[in-house]
């Protein structure tokens, strides 16, 4: 934030790109991809989830390798606009999770953590948490892991643009969940 608001004091031109969410955390290994898994909310190879609040909140997910070919697209036209929005995908966790089961041909352990708990900076804990504590201790992930949980139940990810890259350049298909969760979990 603090970036963009010293951008806006100069007359330099420029936008910032927002497109919700990286779905690479959840498919990768499977598909390609530059991040590793990042089991926030949905603990694909466990087939297990802790659903922040209702999980019936809308969430915009992109997997990188769409972002990398609008962005392209986007350096090439002659005005920026100050945010430029891409969507990959928009679903609800709750969504996300009957994907996830669909693809993988399992059913999910799920439980909801409320607003409350995750107030109070706490999580339920998915398996794969802890393959991250030797570099992330579990409080502080915790800690990060609610306060997305928060953003998520807050709609903070429920991006409404009134124009898109998704528009402007309707030659590039970004992949949705249900596709990029097949390719990679297919009844794996």
């Amino acid at each position: 934030m603090k970036v963009l608001e010293t951008l806006e004091s100069t007359s330099l031109e420029y936008t910032a790109v927002l497109n919700g969410y990286f779905l690479d955390y959840w498919v990768s290994p499977h598909v390609k991809s530059y991040f590793g898994s990042w089991p926030l909310v949905i603990d694909v190879p466990n087939n297990v989830a802790a659903i922040p609040g209702s999980g019936d909140v809308p969430i915009v997910f992109t997997h990188t390798f769409d972002i990398a070919r609008f962005v392209p697209a986007l350096l090439r036209l002659p005005n920026w606009e100050r945010e430029s929005y891409i969507i990959g995908d928009k679903v609800t966790w709750n969504e996300f999770v009957r994907l996830a089961e669909e693809a993988k041909g399992v059913k999910f352990t799920v439980t909801y953590d409320s607003v409350k708990k995750l107030e109070a900076s706490q999580i339920t804990e998915l398996p794969s948490h802890g393959n991250l504590y030797s570099f992330f201790p579990r409080e502080m992930l915790q800690g990060l892991f609610a306060a997305f949980g928060r953003m998520f139940e807050e709609g903070d990810f429920d991006l409404k643009p009134s124009r898109t890259l998704n528009d402007v350049f309707p030659e590039i298909k970004a992949r949705g969940v249900k596709k990029l969760l097949f390719e990679a979990w297919k009844q794996s």
